[in-house]
């Protein structure tokens, strides 16, 4: 059988067919012109970046006897039979981690080359090996005879022990760019005669994740399926998802296009996408919206915030797909978060009208602004909350806002979105303390009174809320703490209702907001 998978095939011989490791192989080069070799190295990165690659063709280079610009000539005796060639040990750890094939090296190492300058061992998945075997290993890495060049590889730097690693010269490989892969690939399907679209090629540097082996296994697997590669064959092959179908889903929630997002979310399910690529693509079209609202101040109805948020929440629901929950039930609940509620009665268009107008005020325009009063107010609160904290409390009403706060048609837009980000973080029977970014605390602790309203209609309880920066919060919750081990007690302290009343329409009159 004289077939060769593509990645063996294509294996690069010399320095200059390595890809997306270009400081490494400088470096490299730079010690074979120089004749300046360390008598160990090690490669550390992930799977397929070319670690065990690019430590064939530098033991190869190492012994060359006409060197091309520091790679290997492919011509001299030396490089022709570099495969059997007795000078260049080749090891896997996985298989072979044991202190008697340790030794048995080390026993090795202490012969003289057979045709060469040096002996090269090459020591793949290095971190593999036993205690034993390292402490056996590093016998000879802290006194190596003269001739001898170690090259260990790893995908797991942190299992391999700092005596070791002292020892060595590290090189970190990185995660090939996506344009190099697609590159390299576009090459090697011209010399195959493989007929493939420029999107699929980009679909199958995405899936391969930076490695440029795994890149090449999935072309070679494809190559099989059909004449011509498309990214259609793709998706139904590996059960992916185009850029164009992931731009449709954040378009709709732009859109607020409930319907068709939920559609699409269906269509996805159906076809059985796998959730951890969708996932990621996910969070990369999200992050790159939420990039282009930063630098370009580009117009978007979510916020920076909100995508930030939105790729939170997307990375977390990883952490739930293993329980006996459909994965897409969790996305379409996120996305529900960021939506607001297209059945819009004549009070709720109103409320809309009004927080439409309350994000145009100046909220620094002291007719509208008693900061000294606010802050009474506030300090009030959170003694009050601190009176009756319980956790039962707090987990009850964290449940209970997750539950209402998508669907609810009581809570406008303006106040739904200052608590979907705001956290729930302190709970009695009368008060609530919410954390939030800074600019929403001073928008929201501004509209106290239509908050509470809304949250009356939903908890069916009057709570009296404040909301805080979570910096703020932090320090009071310390102080807190401090004053409980000193015995101190807290003593609620009954609002006037005439008070409080004129300290929050001081602070935010919506009264004062004309609706259009």
């Amino acid at each position: 059988m004289n077939y060769k998978v593509l990645y063996r095939k294509y294996r690069p011989e010399n320095f200059e067919d390595i890809i997306g490791q270009e400081y490494i192989i400088t470096t490299l080069k730079n010690s074979v012109k120089n004749h300046n070799f360390a008598h160990a190295y090690i490669f550390s990165g992930p799977r397929g970046t070319g670690k065990t690659t690019t430590a064939r063709v530098f033991a190869k280079a190492i012994n060359c006897v006409n060197p091309v610009d520091a790679s290997p000539c492919g011509k001299c005796d030396f490089c022709v039979h570099f495969h059997d060639n007795p000078d260049i040990i080749e090891i896997d750890a996985a298989s072979n981690n044991g202190v008697d094939e340790i030794r048995q090296l080390i026993d090795n190492v202490k012969l003289a080359p057979t045709n060469g300058k040096y002996k090269v061992y090459i020591i793949d998945e290095v971190h593999m090996l036993t205690t034993s075997a390292f402490n056996a290993l590093l016998l000879t890495l802290e006194e190596p005879p003269a001739h001898s060049i170690f090259i260990l590889a790893t995908t797991n730097i942190e299992s391999v022990p700092i005596t070791i690693l002292s020892r060595c010269q590290r090189f970190d490989f990185q995660k090939i760019k996506i344009n190099d892969m697609i590159k390299r690939m576009s090459v090697i399907c011209a010399m195959e005669e493989l007929i493939i679209d420029e999107e699929a090629l980009k679909e199958i540097a995405y899936l391969a994740e930076g490695g440029m082996r795994d890149a090449l296994s999935l072309l070679d697997q494809l190559s099989k399926g059909k004449d011509k590669i498309t990214l259609d064959f793709i998706e139904q092959q590996f059960k992916t998802i185009s850029k164009k179908t992931i731009d449709d889903l954040f378009n709709y929630l732009e859109e607020n296009n409930i319907n068709e997002c939920l559609k699409l979310i269906d269509e996805l399910r159906n076809r059985a996408i796998d959730y951890k690529t969708l996932i990621k693509k996910l969070v990369d079209n999200a992050s790159s919206r939420a990039k282009n609202i930063k630098i370009s101040n580009q117009k978007s109805r979510l916020s920076f915030e909100d995508y930030k948020k939105l790729i939170l929440d997307l990375i977390d629901s990883l952490n739930k797909i293993n329980i006996n929950v459909d994965s897409y039930t969790i996305l379409e609940m996120i996305l529900l978060n960021y939506f607001s509620n297209p059945s819009i009665t004549k009070e709720n268009k109103e409320e809309t009208e009004i927080d439409e107008k309350v994000e145009k005020i100046d909220y620094e325009d002291k007719s509208v602004n008693n900061n000294d009063d606010l802050e009474n107010l506030i300090k009030l609160r959170i003694n009050n909350c601190f009176c009756n904290a319980q956790k039962s409390y707090l987990e009850h009403l964290k449940t209970k806002l997750t539950e209402i706060l998508p669907s609810s048609v009581k809570i406008s837009g303006k106040i739904k979105g200052i608590l979907v980000d705001a956290t729930l973080v302190a709970a009695s029977d009368k008060n609530l303390i919410f954390t939030c970014n800074e600019h929403n605390v001073t928008v929201a602790n501004r509209m106290l009174k239509e908050i509470e309203k809304c949250l009356k209609s939903e908890l069916n309880n009057q709570y009296q809320i404040i909301f805080l920066t979570e910096d703020r919060w932090n320090k009071e919750k310390s102080t807190y703490i401090e004053n409980i081990k000193n015995k101190k007690k807290y003593e609620y302290i009954e609002e006037k209702e005439e008070d409080k009343q004129e300290i929050i329409n001081d602070v935010f009159d919506l009264s004062k907001v004309e609706i259009i």
